[in-house]
């Protein structure tokens, strides 16, 4: 299926397609709740039934919204994380980072160890270019 649910009423014989995306399943449920407020008393739906719509739409929506916070406070994270590792300049910044560092170390210990396996002490692994 294409992420939507396909419902039919035995009276009208049409068919609705119902979201199950999240952003647009909050759409709906908010214009049933602004629709049912605007009809008021003539309104179809019971007030306790959009009672429970609102109170579920709105923890939905709230935890909706918390979600795309911590998501985009993660991707920032990610970030910035990758930036200060070296992996890849995704935030444009002209600094040091922590494999230009590493690098600059390697090269000050290759100037005062002779041999390889001082840099053992310092967490490094002599690499065998066969």
């Amino acid at each position: 299926m294409d992420g939507n649910e396909q419902y039919s009423t035995a009276q009208a014989h049409e068919s609705f397609t119902i979201p199950e995306q999240a952003e647009a399943l909050i759409y709906l449920a908010e214009k049933i709740i602004q629709q049912h407020s605007q009809e008021g008393p003539q309104s179809p739906v019971k007030p306790q039934l959009i009672a429970d719509l609102n109170y579920r739409i709105s923890s939905a929506k709230s935890r909706h919204d918390q979600g795309l916070k911590y998501e985009r406070l993660m991707r920032e994270a990610f970030a910035e994380r990758d930036f200060l590792l070296g992996k890849h300049n995704t935030l444009g910044r002209e600094e040091r980072d922590v494999k230009s560092i590493i690098e600059n170390v390697v090269l000050l210990l290759q100037q005062h160890y002779t041999d390889k396996t001082g840099f053992t002490n310092w967490g490094l692994e002599a690499r065998s270019d066969k």
